[in-house]
C-alpha cells in the first residue's frame, strides 16, 4: 500500500477475502509496481453489473451470462387471463384447497392479509429467526397459491384460496442460501409432515449443477419428500431456452418440475409458448422435462412491503399491498395451489398420480419446445379426480431413486456464498463438502426419526404466532450471494453506490 502511495496511486479499499486491495494508480505507474518483490498480482478491475440487467445492443457489454432481462416484465400490464387460461374459472370454483396444507421452501412469507391465518407454521432456518420474508419473493409466492384476494375485492386471488400453508424460510434479505440449507429444510418438511398433513411442496430454489440425479444430495433430499408422500413441485429454471438449461433439483425425474408459459394474446392460444426464459431439457442424465408449464409472466400476489424486491423495483408494484412477478417460480406456485385443489377433491392420493393427472390432462401447445406435456388445465384435471382416470396409471414408474452419496460441491453448481465459518469475522468462500454450518457434510438419514439427528435441528425457530422467539442452541453466520440461485425476478441495481460490487445476483 505503501509503494502504491509512493508512485502517485491511492489505496481504495481492502479486499482480505482475497487478500489484497483495490487501489488507482498512474498508468506510467503500472511496471514499477509489478516489478515489486511485493506485488503478487496485478489485476486489472472488471466491469460488473447485475446478471440480466444489461443490454445486449451495448457494444462496452462484455457480460456472457447470456440470462433474459426479466425486470422488463415490470413494465407489461399484470396478466388478467391466467385463471382462465388454465381452465380454472371453467372449474367453477367448487374446490379452493380447503383443508390441505401446501409448505413453501423460500425466502418467508410476511404478515398479509390475503393469507388470514392460514399460516400454520413459520420455520426459520436463518439467523433472523422470525420466518419474515425480508427478499420478497416468497410472499408473492404464498399469494400465488393460496391468496384469498381479500385486499384487493378478490381480484388478486391465487389458486387455492383456502389451502392452508407452512413457509420453511431458508434465505434472507438477499435470498442467499446453500444447498445444504435447502435439505435441512427439506428434512424439516419430512419430519413434520403429519404433524401440519403437508400434502405439496413448492420448491423454487435451483443451481446449475450437472452431478447426475442418481447421486446428488439435493435430489436425494427432494425424493425422500416425495417418498413420504409430498408432492414436490420444482421451478425449471429461468437460465433461457437453450438445450440442457433445466436447474437442479428441477432435474430430477420424481418430482413435477414447471417451465413458464408465455399466454401472448389473451384472445387466442394459438400462440401459447414457453417463454423465452424458461429453462428446457435435456437434463445431465438425459430426461425430458420440464413436466408441464403454468402461465408465469406479469403475475400478481401479495407485495412483501419493504423487502429487497419491493425497494429496488417500483414498478412491479399493483395498488398498495400487491406485486408483479415474472419467472418459473411462478409457474411452480401456480401447480402447487392446484395440486391443493386436486387433493381436496381427493385425499387419497397419491403424488405419483397426482403427477400422472397434471401431465396426462395438460393442454398440449402448437409449438412443444420447452413445453413438456402442456399448459396444466384445472378443469380437466378435477375432472380427472372424480373419474379415477390415473388411478391404474401412476407416474414415476420404474425409475431409479438417487442414493445422494454425491458431492454437495457438484450440487451447487457454480451458486456459491460466503460465510463467517470460523468466526474470525472475515467471510469465506463456502465450498467442499462442508454445510452452511461449517460442519463436515455427510449423508443423513431423512426419515422422520432421523431429523432430530440433524445439526439444524436446534436452529430450526418455529414462530406459530409471531412471537419472535429467540435463536436456540448453535448459531450460524448466514451467508450472502456471489452468483445467482432463486427461480423468478431479478432486481436492479441499488442506485447510490459509490462502486459496483455485487456478482449476478438473481431468481435464477
Amino acid at each position: 500500500e505503501r509503494l502504491v502511495e509512493a508512485l502517485g496511486g491511492q489505496v481504495l479499499r481492502e479486499l482480505s477475502i482475497i487478500g489484497g486491495f483495490s487501489a488507482t494508480i498512474p498508468g506510467d505507474a503500472a511496471g514499477a509496481l509489478a516489478r515489486s518483490d511485493l506485488v503478487a498480482e496485478i489485476m486489472a478491475d472488471g466491469r460488473v453489473e447485475m446478471a440480466g440487467l444489461h443490454d445486449d445492443d451495448d457494444e462496452d457489454d462484455d457480460d456472457d451470462d447470456d440470462l433474459p432481462d426479466l425486470t422488463e416484465y415490470d413494465e407489461l400490464p399484470p396478466d388478467v387471463a391466467w385463471r382462465n387460461a388454465i381452465g380454472l374459472d371453467a372449474a367453477g370454483g367448487r374446490y379452493t384447497g380447503a383443508g390441505v396444507t401446501v409448505a413453501l421452501l423460500d425466502t418467508g412469507v410476511s404478515r398479509v392479509t390475503d393469507l388470514g391465518d392460514r399460516v400454520l407454521a413459520r420455520v426459520d432456518l436463518t439467523p433472523d429467526a422470525d420466518g419474515y420474508d425480508r427478499y420478497g419473493h416468497g410472499t408473492h409466492m404464498a399469494g400465488l397459491i393460496a391468496g384469498d384476494g381479500t385486499a384487493s375485492g378478490g381480484r388478486w386471488s391465487g389458486v387455492a384460496p383456502a389451502a392452508n400453508l407452512v413457509s420453511v424460510k431458508v434465505a434472507g434479505w438477499d435470498g442467499a442460501t446453500d444447498v445444504s440449507v435447502v435439505i435441512a429444510g427439506l428434512q424439516w418438511v419430512v419430519a413434520n409432515r403429519d404433524r401440519y398433513d403437508i400434502r405439496v411442496l413448492n420448491l423454487a430454489f435451483g443451481t446449475d449443477g450437472t452431478q447426475s440425479y442418481l447421486t446428488d444430495p439435493l435430489n436425494d433430499a427432494v425424493e425422500a419428500a416425495w417418498e413420504a408422500g409430498i408432492l414436490v413441485v420444482v421451478s425449471a429454471g429461468n437460465r433461457g431456452s437453450e438445450r440442457g438449461s433445466i436447474s437442479k433439483p428441477g432435474d430430477d425425474p420424481y418430482v413435477v418440475t414447471v417451465g413458464a408459459a408465455d399466454l401472448g394474446d389473451a384472445a387466442t392460444t394459438a400462440d401459447d409458448r414457453a417463454a423465452e426464459f424458461s429453462a428446457r431439457g435435456p437434463t445431465p442424465d438425459g430426461l425430458a422435462k420440464p413436466d408441464v408449464l403454468a402461465p408465469g409472466i406479469s403475475l400478481v400476489s401479495n407485495r412483501a412491503i419493504g423487502s429487497t424486491i419491493d425497494a429496488y423495483r417500483p414498478s412491479a408494484r399493483v395498488d398498495d399491498t400487491y406485486f408483479k412477478g415474472t419467472g418459473t417460480s411462478q409457474s411452480a406456485a401456480i401447480v402447487s395451489g392446484l395440486a391443493a385443489l386436486l387433493y381436496e377433491a381427493d385425499r387419497d392420493l397419491s403424488p405419483d398420480v397426482v403427477k400422472a393427472i397434471l401431465m396426462g390432462t395438460a393442454r398440449p401447445l402448437a409449438d412443444p419446445d420447452g413445453a413438456g406435456r402442456g399448459l396444466v388445465d384445472a378443469s380437466s384435471a378435477l375432472a380427472a379426480v372424480a373419474t379415477e382416470a390415473y388411478e391404474d396409471a401412476p407416474a414415476n414408474t420404474g425409475l431409479v431413486p438417487s442414493d445422494g452419496l454425491g458431492l454437495l460441491e457438484a450440487s451447487r453448481g457454480s451458486h456459491h456464498v460466503v460465510a463467517d465459518l470460523d468466526g474470525d469475522g472475515q467471510p469465506e468462500l463456502l465450498t467442499g463438502e462442508v454445510d452452511a454450518l461449517g460442519t463436515s457434510w455427510t449423508t443423513s438419514d431423512r426419515t422422520i426419526d432421523g431429523w432430530p439427528a440433524s445439526p439444524w435441528y436446534p436452529l430450526a425457530v418455529a414462530n406459530l404466532r409471531w412471537d419472535n422467539k429467540s435463536w436456540r442452541g448453535a448459531t450460524w453466520a448466514g451467508v450472502a450471494w456471489d452468483n445467482k440461485s432463486w427461480s423468478g425476478d431479478s432486481w436492479s441495481a441499488v442506485p447510490g453506490w459509490d462502486n459496483k460490487s455485487w456478482s449476478a445476483i438473481t431468481w435464477n
